[in-house]
């Protein structure tokens, strides 16, 4: 008979239900060893790469903050400048995109102020970062996400020995696998049907 802490409504068939269903229900087989699951390295290996998983998706909120807070406190490092021929200003972020734009002799006035505007943008956001802290936050993201891959990478390639760890492997799959919420285009709405059929089995058991 089933264990009765797993006999739970399974959810609908949505990427955000049956991943919050199936992080709970691999959390708790590892916690209570279900039917030796315990010991199948993939269900290791996932715990592993969840904890990685959770620590990027912080650090890539903590870096999309910042970056809002620098933003917010002197605006992008890029400048705007009237270039002839265009309706409307232009924006630049680099001093190739200044030369590219403002040709000629007749500009040279031209150009030399806006890289001196642009200069001075740079700085300003380079003062406002060492006191934020978003690069150093950008920087641990990055670290952060190819951990968390190259643990995805090793989990994929590490045979399941029970359902728990077939679980364990389709669960990062469909984590790491789309961007939407909901999306049913091909394969994924068929793979969250297979995780349902994978965490009924387990349930049967």
């Amino acid at each position: 008979m089933a264990d009765s802490e797993n006999s739970r409504t399974l959810p609908a068939n949505t990427r955000l239900n049956i991943l919050s269903y199936t992080t709970d229900f691999l959390t708790r087989t590892k916690d209570r060893g279900v039917n030796g699951s315990a010991a199948d390295p993939a269900l290791v290996k996932w715990l592993e790469w969840h904890e990685a998983h959770r620590e990027f998706v912080r650090r890539c909120h903590l870096q999309q903050h910042l970056e809002t807070q620098l933003v917010e406190a002197v605006g992008f490092p890029s400048i705007k400048i009237d270039v002839p021929g265009k309706p409307n200003p232009a924006h630049m972020q680099s001093e190739a995109e200044i030369e590219y734009w403002l040709k000629g002799d007749d500009l040279a006035e031209a150009r030399d102020r806006a890289k001196e505007a642009l200069s001075a943008q740079v700085r300003r956001w380079h003062a406002a970062d060492n006191v934020i802290g978003y690069t150093r936050a950008q920087e641990a993201e990055s670290v952060a996400a190819d951990r968390e891959l190259a643990l995805a990478a090793e989990l994929w390639e590490m045979p399941a020995q029970s359902i728990e760890g077939a679980i364990a492997k389709l669960h990062g799959v469909l984590t790491l696998g789309i961007a939407s919420r909901d999306c049913d285009e091909f394969p994924w709405r068929s793979l969250r049907s297979l995780m349902k059929d994978l965490l009924e089995m387990q349930q049967a058991v």
